[in-house]
Parts: structure tokens; sequence; C-alpha cells
């Protein structure tokens, strides 16, 4: 047996460990588990498998197994986003299914191994999953609601259910969960007595049931109608009252600060965030085109009365946040990428910047999007920390993101499964990529 901090054997971020091999050491690191506890400094992380045997500091390292010296690197989990929306496109509404194998790689390329996809067409994103936990495409692990279940007119036709009569409910939850899906996801056009008949389908059938009521979100009526969480953080002034109700339920939610960001266009301000290299390494020069022409783009008087609003509505949002997170609710870091501004993956290093711009702290917020994700998904036991027996999901990432949230940003390797995946190989090639553009748009509005 070796020590571990005496072992030198260093691995390029680019190095593939194939599958095959069955145990990794990462030696030297500073380890932030994911639980909000100060970091291991000189840490261990031993891994057989995809699972993680043990973390901590002067482990023992078996002869003869791979070691990764991440000496001046920080060894955090894999990032989650819970809201997403796996149809591509980079406005919000034009789709790019054709193009899905960008948006995978983009994700795992910026340390997302987890996701949930909030809306989609059923059958493709079941697939996407299937394909992905088969190992025959490559990509983050998916999460999926499957349909928005949505009113009789529903805003996104191709990827919602329409719901006319509550008696509806029992047959549609039946066929949603017969296909797979993690959750439900019931829409704005929803009454609040479908609503109510929607959670309480979805109890009878331990299937989470996850609303956006759009202005409703976080109304008194719905916390206490069964719901399991709300997609977006509310907008509105939240009384304590209804903070208190949504501890004493267990209503989650999903923070979503990054598209409320993009409804307000803030972001737009200074487009030298689109230099990142987690956006232009990931991302087709058309694409950027694409949002540079709409950021400078002139705005019609109600479209910039709409975007003032929802500025002020972003900062009482983050104000929303830190109260709920102060008061013990649980949240999970969301996007609802892809909207402009809101890339996949990029986005939740951008979510994580606006939770500590909302009084946060740096390991309050990486934990909103690690274990409190997978305790949102009720998996964490499964993954989310770095702990014995988790999945060995572990990005390494350059600086301290302790100290100062955006080094999250400098991802070098990402470990999913307990294999160290090829970065390079999911950077955006324009000599491979066969150049699918955005399609018709899915919205009715």
């Amino acid at each position: 047996m070796k020590r571990a901090l005496i072992v030198a054997v260093l691995l390029s971020p680019s190095v593939n460990v194939s599958a095959q091999e069955k145990s990794l050491a990462v030696v030297n690191a500073v380890i932030i588990d994911g639980n909000g506890g100060p970091p291991i400094e000189d840490g261990v992380i031993l891994i057989r498998g995809d699972r993680i045997e043990a973390v901590g500091i002067d482990l023992d390292v078996p002869a003869g197994i791979e070691v990764l010296d991440a000496a001046g690197r920080v060894a955090m989990p894999g990032l989650a986003d819970m809201h997403v929306h796996l149809i591509g496109g980079w406005d919000g509404d034009a789709v790019d299914m054709l193009g899905y194998q960008r948006y995978l790689n983009a994700l795992v390329y910026c340390g997302v191994t987890t996701v949930l996809d909030a809306g989609n067409v059923l059958p493709f994103v079941a697939q996407m999953r299937q394909e992905i936990e088969a190992g025959r495409i490559e990509g983050p692990r998916i999460y999926f609601v499957g349909p928005l279940i949505d009113g009789p007119d529903p805003v996104w036709p191709p990827i919602s259910f329409s719901l006319v009569s509550t008696a509806q409910v029992p047959g549609m939850v039946a066929l949603l969960q017969a296909s797979g899906v993690d959750a439900l996801k019931g829409y704005g056009g929803l009454s609040a007595v479908q609503i109510e008949a929607l959670a309480k389908e979805g109890r009878e059938r331990s299937l989470p049931v996850i609303v956006d009521a759009w202005r409703r979100n976080g109304a008194n009526h719905l916390v206490t109608s069964g719901i399991t969480a709300f997609a977006h953080a509310p907008g509105g002034q939240l009384s304590q009252r209804t903070i208190a109700l949504m501890k004493e339920r267990g209503v989650h939610i999903i923070t979503t600060l990054a598209v409320t960001e993009s409804f307000a266009r803030t972001r737009f301000r200074d487009l030298s965030f689109l230099e990142n290299p987690l956006i232009a390494r990931t991302t087709p020069p058309w694409f950027l085109d694409s949002l540079r022409a709409e950021a400078r783009r002139e705005l019609d008087e109600d479209e910039r009365k709409r975007a003032s609003r929802t500025a002020t509505r972003l900062e009482q949002t983050k104000k929303n946040v830190k109260a709920l997170f102060d008061a013990g609710v649980l949240l999970a870091a969301g996007t609802d990428a892809p909207y402009p501004g809101v890339f996949q993956g990029e986005g939740v290093h951008r979510e994580l910047e606006l939770l500590v711009e909302a009084g946060l702290t740096p390991l309050e917020a990486m934990t909103v999007a690690t274990k409190n994700a997978a305790a949102f998904m009720g998996d964490g036991s499964e993954w989310g920390t770095l702990e014995p027996g988790r999945r060995a999901d572990v990005v390494l990432v350059r600086g301290r993101p302790d100290r100062v949230i955006g080094q999250t940003r400098n991802v070098e390797i990402v470990i999913q499964r307990g294999r160290v995946v090829d970065r390079k190989a999911l950077a955006f090639d324009a000599n491979r990529d066969p150049g699918f553009r955005v399609a018709t748009p899915v919205s009715s509005h």
C-alpha cells in the first residue's frame, strides 16, 4: 500500500479513462463535498467502478490503480440543473431536436452531470435517457417529466397534454407513469382545482408534482394543495406566513434566477460573457450570431417596459430566494435553459453567481446545485455529494470557488460515473457538426 500524498502520477485534463478501468484515485485535491461544510485540504477520493469508495485525508491508495494528481484544483460534486428543456434552440421558443448532441455535450463539458428535463416530447426525451444510460450516446443523467400538463389551450402544444376535466387526471397520470416519468409538471393554464387533483393523483402514485403557475407561483392556496414544488422561485413579495407554509408543507423551489435575468435582458448589457470558454467552446458560431443580433435589437416601448418590470421582479425574486433558504425551504438550482443568454451547461454557473448575488455564500450556492438537487429528486443517497457509496460524478476546477463563486467556471476535468470524460471530444467542432439549424417555434403565443 502507498500513501496518497506521495503518489504523483499526473493525468492530463484531456485523458480519457476507459470504462473498463475499475478504480481511480484523485489525490492532492481541495474537496468540497457538497454538504456545505469547510473544504478538505489535500484530500483523496477513491473511486471503484462508478461509485465513490472513500473520501478523506492521507488515505491508503491500493497499488496499481490509476492516480489523478489534482494539486491546485478543487474537487466538487458534478453539478445539476433541475430545470432544462432538451429540445435545443437559443431563444426559448424555436427548437433544435436534431442537434440534441450539441446540448448534451455542452452540459457535460461544463461539469453538469445531472439534469431534470422539465417539459419535452415524451418519446424523444425518454429515448434520449435510454441511450445515455446504455452508453450509446454521451450525456448527463436525465430525469424527466415528459409533457407539460396544461389547460384546454396549452401554451406549448407540441410538448403538452391538454387537461379539460379533472376526470382525465388518473388516466393521464397512469400513462405518464407507464412511460417512465420521474415527476409530473402542471402548467399555467390549470385551475387550482385541477392542480389539487393532479397533486392528489401524484401522491397516490409516488410521483412528485412540480407546478409552474406563472404569477401564482408561491400563492398560499397552491402551497397547501399538495404539490411537491414550484418550477420557479416566486417573483412577488412573499409573506412570512407563506414562507412558513412552504416549510411546513415541504414545498420545494427550483430557483431559475437565470431565466428571469434573460427576460430582464440585463445580461445583454455586456456581451463579453459570450467569450467565456464554457460558451465559446460548445456553441456554433451561427448560434452566437443570432444571440448577438437579438441582444442588439431595438426594443419597442412595450418590450422596454416589460424588461424593466422584469428587472425589478428579478431583484424581488433574489430576496425571496434568500428568505426561503434562510427559512429552511429546500432550494434546487435550475435555469430553464435555453433562453437568450441562458445556455445549457454554462447556465448553471450563472445561476450559482445569481444565488450568491441573492445573499447565499458560495458553499451554500454550490450545495443548492448538488446535494439539494439530489434531495429534490428523492435520490440524496445516490448522488449529489462526494461521500462513500455515491455515484462518482466529480468535477475538478482551477481556483477556489468556495471563495469566489465564478471560479466554478474553471472546469478542467469531469469524472462521470467513475470515468474521466474526454472534454476535448465534447467541444464544438464545425468539421464534425452536421450544421442543423433551429426550426419551427413550439409556443402558441
